[in-house]
């Protein structure tokens, strides 16, 4: 259903792939994680396969590591620094996206940003590929290339987007949500993706606690501590330069999700509850919530939000996609942005 439009969209994707002239199904592989619980993510890999057996492609391999305590066990049969370099690409992909972000509204040049993103991120992709102790001097490049983007000093709303992680990342989804917030004079801060892995990774931890499976606890902490060594050392290139970066660790965003939420109730809505908050609290004029049309997580989280606005003072909206283009969605959007300039007028005031 449009519920999963993720999956519609992902496996459009692998579809057009396969037909490449140069796709080698010997050497080119899906990475579609697999899943458990009520969301039907973790079903998204097996009627894939069945896509691609049915369109002529049997060949073509999709690699499905399960989202659990087992997650990087499954990732060393590609290599054994397979989930060091993702990671590390992970990290570096959603600081050079806050570089863009945080420049592109304020730039007097149209198009710098953009075209500095596209080299950054080249750049990036090579260093992940190939030596990856170079990662850190090519983002080091990256601020100081966003730095020398002359900017205007007109006062723009910070709005914050959570969410469902592919539709609020994924501009072709969700419509350009961002440019859209940038065209009607805002400023987005995307909540990062980084935060679904390591909100995995939290949750492998308490249930390990919980069976007292302590070898494998101590794997698993063992991970969290490498990746925390490398998302500080990355993001301690940007000190001082990023308005919305180092993010709040995991604990932190489901402790501010308590209030309106139990951390028990795991997935996407504790997240975007917790996320909302700390945005809120640190200065975001408004709230975007980007859902496919009817996800369960997205609802629930939507009914939350509202309270969240309601504490704060900041309007908070719900967008639902399903790849179908509407009027009332800009409407919407467009509503939401005057009273996000309303509130960054009387936040600028108060200050």
């Amino acid at each position: 259903g449009k519920e999963c439009y993720p999956c519609a969209v992902t496996t459009g994707d692998m579809l057009k792939i396969c037909a490449q002239p140069d796709f080698d199904p010997a050497r080119d592989a899906f990475f579609m994680p697999s899943g458990t619980g009520p969301c039907r993510f973790g079903q998204y890999n097996i009627f894939q396969r069945m896509v691609l057996n049915k369109a002529g492609f049997p060949e073509a391999s999709v690699f499905s590591p399960q989202q659990s305590e087992a997650l990087y066990e499954e990732l060393g049969v590609v290599g054994s620094d397979f989930a060091k370099r993702s990671w590390a690409g992970v990290v570096a992909v959603d600081l050079l996206q806050k570089c863009l972000h945080e420049t592109r509204p304020l730039e007097t040049e149209p198009g710098r940003s953009d075209a500095l993103y596209e080299q950054t991120l080249d750049a990036a992709m090579r260093a992940v590929e190939g030596s990856l102790e170079s990662l850190g001097d090519v983002l080091a490049e990256a601020r100081d290339a966003f730095a020398a983007v002359k900017r205007s000093d007109e006062p723009r709303p910070l709005v914050g987007i959570v969410g469902e992680i592919y539709v609020r990342s994924n501009r072709f989804s969700n419509e350009e949500l961002i440019r859209e917030v940038e065209r009607l004079g805002g400023r987005a801060w995307l909540a990062p993706c980084d935060e679904w892995i390591l909100y995995v990774g939290a949750m492998a931890r308490r249930r390990t606690r919980r069976t007292r499976d302590y070898r494998r606890l101590l794997k698993l902490e063992l991970t969290r501590f490498v990746q925390a060594r490398t998302a500080h050392r990355l993001e301690h290139v940007f000190d001082g330069f990023l308005e919305t970066a180092p993010e709040i660790p995991i604990p932190e965003v489901l402790e501010l999700a308590g209030p309106y939420i139990s951390s028990e109730i795991e997935g996407e809505a504790v997240l975007s509850v917790g996320k909302a908050v700390d945005m809120c609290r640190k200065g975001a004029a408004g709230i975007i919530n980007a859902m496919p049309f009817g996800c369960m997580p997205g609802t629930v989280a939507a009914s939350l939000l509202a309270n969240v606005g309601e504490r704060f003072g900041v309007p908070v909206i719900t967008l639902p996609f399903d790849g179908t283009a509407s009027e009332t969605l800009t409407l919407t959007l467009e509503a939401f942005m005057d009273q996000a300039r309303v509130r960054t007028r009387r936040m600028v005031a108060g200050g």
